[in-house]
């Protein structure tokens, strides 16, 4: 007699045994992601993108061959992906440096904007001459003696100290109003900001420069360029190059009396005595 084939039938609890391991290997490996995500998020706070680095930063536009100082960088926290290579973080590491290049306000400072020596920069490469708003640039002429030897240089401050025949004071509308006579000297402008260096003396053959620059670019208020330009013409003017360490105080501030957008109607020796009394009483 024939016997009909059985079916094998695997045991159901073998069945539910894969699936219950297949489920605890599935929760593990959960588990192991979690624990990895937890240990990355305790050991890195954040990434280079949103991470907080602290570093030098500029509070303004600071132009070319001008000395950095604590009043113009501070210290801030900036995101990791935006500090740029060799990054100044320490603001130690700027004491006696100058600007290279034009900083922008809120631009990390970093090795390759700043110089130790103002020597470094290249005047052709700045487009247009750093004047303030309000202020005006004039050129007056230098050479040797009268500009401290050469030495002068764009980025540095000068003060100017003019001798004035005080005959040209004592006449006002045709008639002797003071009977003075001689010469007096006095320091007329403080601390103005040299910008530009006129180019010297070229040998015809050569093209070898020779000697010193022959003209200084100053920045000055409209009003003291016309006074500056009736000095230029009535008495002896001489510069004194001030220290670099007096840099850092930056320009004078402007005379309430020569307000930097506002032309004076008229300068002449009247004017000029008033502001300077060469001639008192």
């Amino acid at each position: 007699m024939a016997v009909a084939p059985v079916s094998f039938q695997p045991p159901r609890v073998q069945r539910s045994n894969r699936t219950l391991i297949f489920a605890l290997g599935a929760g593990m490996a959960a588990l192991a992601f979690i624990a990895v995500f937890v240990i990355g998020a305790v050991l890195a706070p954040g990434t280079s993108a949103t991470r907080q680095v602290t570093a030098v930063v500029a509070l303004r536009d600071i132009p070319p061959r001008e000395p950095i100082t604590p009043a113009s960088v501070a210290l801030t926290q900036v995101p990791a992906a935006a500090l740029p290579p060799h990054a100044i973080v320490r603001m130690a590491d700027l004491v006696g440096f100058t600007a290279l290049v034009t900083i922008y306000k809120g631009q990390v400072v970093s090795q390759s904007v700043v110089a130790s020596s103002p020597d470094q920069i290249d005047q052709a490469a700045s487009s247009y001459l750093p004047i303030p708003e309000g202020f005006v640039a004039i050129t007056i002429p230098t050479n040797e003696v009268q500009g401290v030897g050469g030495y002068i240089s764009a980025g540095d401050y000068i003060n100017i100290i003019a001798s004035v025949n005080v005959s040209l004071l004592t006449v006002y509308r045709g008639q002797v109003v003071n009977q003075s006579v001689g010469t007096v000297t006095r320091t007329v402008f403080t601390s103005v900001r040299v910008i530009r260096i006129g180019p010297p003396t070229v040998a015809p053959k050569t093209g070898q420069q020779l000697g010193v620059a022959s003209s200084l670019t100053i920045v000055v208020s409209e009003c003291d360029a016309q006074y500056l330009n009736w000095f230029e013409n009535n008495a002896t003017l001489k510069y004194v190059l001030l220290s670099w360490t007096d840099n850092s105080l930056g320009p004078a501030s402007a005379d309430a009396t020569c307000p930097p957008t506002v032309a004076p109607p008229a300068v002449g020796p009247a004017q000029v005595n008033a502001r300077w009394s060469f001639i008192k009483g």
